[in-house]
């Protein structure tokens, strides 16, 4: 058979590595490592010691940080009232447009 013809019939079909939805082993350590390592700091006392010994604005910094991890961002939405229909109420349009993004 054809190479060319071989890659078009294989074109976006898995043919090897790792089953689709199987853990990478390397990332499942490194998480399982570093979320050890995090509850034996959490546990020993320290990090609410070592948090609470932060400037005020730099305690502020260190949980908008963790906040990003914890918390889905919020997106904004922009809205073409001329493009909405006559019928449709601007709770309406904001109802179909959070279906949408779901």
């Amino acid at each position: 058979m054809h190479w060319h013809f071989k890659y078009l019939l294989m074109k976006g079909k898995k043919t090897g590595g790792r089953q689709a939805g199987s853990l990478n082993k390397v990332t499942s350590i490194s998480k399982n490592v570093l979320s050890d390592l995090l509850t034996d700091y959490n546990s020993s006392g320290l990090m609410n010691s070592d948090f609470m010994a932060l400037e005020p604005k730099e305690r502020i910094q260190v949980a908008e940080k963790f906040m990003q991890y914890l918390m889905p961002k919020v997106q904004s939405v922009a809205i073409d009232i001329n493009k909405i229909e006559d019928n449709k109420t601007i709770e309406d349009e904001l109802s179909e447009l959070s279906q949408e993004s779901e």
